[in-house]
């Protein structure tokens, strides 16, 4: 089986190619630590209730030319819940993206999991989300290329929204999991009340990511994760390892092809871990006389028991070491 995963893991770096896309969606560097924010089959999957949120300052004290300081400002909010005795979960995402130019988006996503146990102790987990998605400029918003209908018709703050849906599948192992999602499955699109022929689309994202928990000790865990995202015309690619120490610290990096490297740290409290810190660092390496040299990333995740819901059973209390 390891060697099966160590082949997904070269897959997916081989066809990634060396491109990256335009940031359409708000990126995360501690992915990891919140997949249900690029997958739907997550929702309930970790069998907690569990409360996260991202603030992410992108290129911080970014200097821009005319409009003034700033950064790519992101605040993340999701929760997840299992529902126990239909062997499914939900969840909810907020999310705000705002940058200096005057372009942002917002959006409220609910998400659906249904699990299935294998014979094997692995579970294939299926979702979809669905909810809306709101596109905003305003008349700060400089285009590269003149002539567009929307920025044309700009003379304030202007916003659209639409439905916007994803689905997904993850199957998650004792120490591993696999997981593909797409996201924009219909491709929402923006015209803002002008010519349709100048519409703002959203691109359709394919997400494929996977990781693998081995044990070096009982005390010490290393984590390497892959992560590959495409529109089918350009890609990011991203890859690491986080060491974990005693089930309560972590300490890794990664590197986001063409773009960063990134350092991740966090301390697990509380009882039963349900309190998780943690930070990132991004280290432009590719780009830097148009970036700012650093981004920064903090994450706050609160978990509580699941619920019991039609079943008689407790919820289980899982152990120290496979605690995700």
């Amino acid at each position: 089986m390891q060697k099966k995963l160590l082949y997904i893991f070269l897959t997916i770096f081989i066809f990634s190619g060396t491109c990256t896309f335009a940031q359409q969606d708000a990126q995360l560097s501690q992915y990891m630590f919140n997949p249900l924010y690029i997958n739907p089959a997550a929702a309930g999957l970790d069998g907690v209730t569990r409360f996260q949120l991202h603030y992410r300052n992108q290129w911080t004290d970014y200097q821009t030319t005319f409009d003034g300081n700033g950064s790519l400002g992101t605040q993340i909010f999701t929760a997840s819940m299992p529902l126990n005795g239909l062997h499914s979960g939900i969840g909810i995402q907020f999310v705000n993206d705002k940058t200096p130019s005057g372009s942002g988006y917002q959006n409220m996503l609910l998400s659906y999991s249904y699990q299935i146990g294998l014979s094997n102790g692995a579970v294939i987990s299926v979702g979809a989300k669905g909810g809306f998605h709101t596109k905003s400029f305003d008349s700060k918003f400089r285009p590269r290329e003149t002539g567009d209908p929307v920025v044309d018709a700009l003379t304030g703050s202007i916003n659209q929204t639409k439905a916007d849906f994803s689905v997904g599948a993850i199957y998650k192992a004792a120490n591993y999991q696999i997981g593909a999602s797409l996201n924009h499955v219909n491709s929402p699109s923006y015209s803002f009340g002008t010519d349709k022929s100048g519409a703002y689309i959203i691109k359709q994202v394919l997400n494929l990511n996977a990781s693998y928990d081995y044990y070096l000790n009982d005390d010490i865990k290393v984590t390497p994760m892959a992560l590959w995202k495409t529109d089918f015309n350009t890609n990011v690619l991203e890859g690491g390892a986080i060491f974990t120490y005693l089930n309560k610290y972590w300490l890794g990096g990664s590197y986001r092809l063409k773009d960063a490297g990134i350092i991740i740290a966090g301390i697990s409290m509380l009882n039963n871990n349900a309190l998780r810190l943690g930070y990132s660092l991004d280290l432009t390496t590719v780009g830097v006389t148009a970036k700012a040299p650093l981004s920064h990333e903090i994450m706050i995740s609160y978990a509580i028991p699941a619920p019991r819901l039609l079943t008689g059973k407790k919820t289980p209390v899982r152990t120290p070491r496979f605690r995700h």
